[in-house]
C-alpha cells in the first residue's frame, strides 16, 4: 500500500473495493492453494480454527494473508483507515461499534477480533492497555472459539501474557495454539521463549533444534525459531554460537524486511551486550533505529537499549537524550523503566 495516500484516498480505495460485491480471500505469497492473481474470489461459506471455505474451496488459515467481506459498511471501513494511519485505539472503538452494526455474522467476528488486536498492538506499547486488551482476547479465545480468529487471538494473548511475565497464563494459551495443526510452530517457538524467561534455556534450545531441523530456510517460521535459538544460547553463554544464529538471519533477509531485521538487530544487540560487548551491541541496536523505526516496539526496545549503553560506556548526556527521545516517542512505553536502568 502506498504509504503517502491519504486516509481520506484509502478510505475511497477501501469503499470501492467494498462494492465489488463478493468477498475475497487473498493468498500468502509462495501459497500451495493455486488460484488466478493469488486470490479467491466468492462467498465465504465458513470458517474455522482451521480453514475458511471460499466459493467451494478449503484453503488452510496458514495459506490465508488476508480476506476482505462483501459491502462491510462505512463503519468498518473507517476503522480500517484509522488503523491503517496508526490510530488503534480509535480504530478499536470503530471496529467494535462495527461489530454490533452489519449482519453478516462472519464479518462481525472479524471486526471484534480486529478490535482486540488493535488493543493488543496499542498494549505492545503502552502496558497501561495491557489489562483492557488481555480482557478482550480472552472474550475472542472463549466466545469464537469454533472461528478463524481463535488461534491468531491465543498467539497475541500469549505474547501479552508473556510481557506480563505471567509465564503459567502465557503456557496455558501456547497449550491450545499448538493444538492447531497450522500454529504448532508458533507455538512452539513462543514456548522457548517463555522457557529462556524461566531460566530453561537447555530445554528451549533443544526443542528449537529439532523445530528448525524441519523448517524451510528464509521461511518466517524458520526465522522465528533462529531468533528465539539465539536467546536459548545467549541465555547458555554461548555467546559466539548467538552471534554467528541472528547474523545468519541478517545476512540472509532482504534489506527492506523491517519485520524481519528490526527484531533481528535487537537480538544481535541483546546477545553482544550479554557478551560483555557494549560498543557492539549499541551498533547492533542503532540499526533497528536508524534503519527500521517503523515498527514501534522493535524501536522503542533499541531506543532503551541504546540508553543504557551509553550509560555504560560513560556518556551521560547522550543517553539523556535517548531518554528523552523514548519518552516523546513512546511516552507509555514497556521499555521506558528499562531506559534508565543500567545495562547488565
Amino acid at each position: 500500500m502506498n504509504s503517502h495516500r491519504s486516509p481520506w484516498a484509502l478510505l475511497l480505495v477501501l469503499a470501492l473495493a467494498s462494492a465489488s460485491m463478493a468477498d475475497d480471500v487473498v493468498l500468502v505469497p509462495g501459497s500451495t492453494i493455486t488460484a488466478p492473481g493469488g486470490r479467491i474470489r466468492g462467498n465465504v461459506e465458513r470458517e474455522t480454527p482451521e480453514l475458511v471455505r471460499i466459493a467451494g474451496r478449503d484453503v488452510p488459515l496458514d495459506q490465508i494473508d488476508e480476506i476482505t467481506y462483501d459491502a462491510p459498511g462505512a463503519t468498518f471501513t473507517q476503522a480500517r483507515v484509522r488503523e491503517n494511519s496508526g490510530d488503534l485505539e480509535q480504530a478499536a472503538e470503530l471496529y467494535q461499534q462495527a461489530a454490533g452494526e452489519v449482519k453478516n455474522p462472519l464479518l462481525a467476528q472479524d471486526a471484534r477480533f480486529r478490535s482486540a488486536s488493535a488493543l493488543a498492538r496499542r498494549a505492545q506499547v503502552d502496558p497501561s492497555k495491557r489489562d483492557a486488551a488481555i480482557d478482550a482476547l480472552t472474550k475472542i479465545t472463549t466466545e469464537l472459539s469454533s472461528s478463524r480468529h481463535y488461534g491468531p487471538a491465543l498467539e497475541l494473548l500469549s505474547t501479552l501474557q508473556l510481557d506480563a511475565q505471567n509465564y503459567d497464563a502465557a503456557d496455558r494459551a501456547l497449550q491450545d495454539l499448538a493444538k492447531l495443526s497450522w500454529a504448532s510452530d508458533r507455538a512452539a517457538v513462543l514456548r522457548s521463549q517463555v522457557m529462556v524467561k524461566r531460566g530453561q534455556s537447555e530445554q528451549a534450545l533443544q526443542e528449537l533444534e529439532t523445530l528448525v531441523g524441519r523448517l524451510p530456510e528464509g521461511s518466517p517460521a524458520r526465522i522465528r525459531a533462529d531468533l528465539a535459538r539465539a536467546e536459548a544460547l545467549a541465555g547458555l553463554s554461548r555467546f559466539d554460537e548467538a552471534e554467528q544464529v541472528v547474523r545468519s538471519v541478517i545476512d540472509e533477509a532482504d534489506p527492506e524486511d523491517a519485520s524481519t531485521l528490526a527484531p533481528a538487530y535487537n537480538t544481535l544487540g541483546d546477545c553482544l551486550r550479554a557478551a560483555g560487548k557494549p560498543r557492539d551491541a549499541l551498533f547492533a541496536y542503532l540499526n533497528t533505529d536508524i534503519l527500521y523505526p517503523s515498527l514501534a516496539d522493535e524501536h522503542a526496545r533499541s531506543l532503551a537499549a541504546i540508553a543504557q549503553l551509553w550509560r555504560i560506556l560513560d556518556r551521560d548526556d547522550r543517553a539523556a537524550s535517548v531518554v528523552e527521545r523514548l519518552q516523546q516517542e513512546y511516552p507509555n512505553s514497556r521499555h521506558l523503566p528499562a531506559a534508565t536502568a543500567t545495562a547488565p
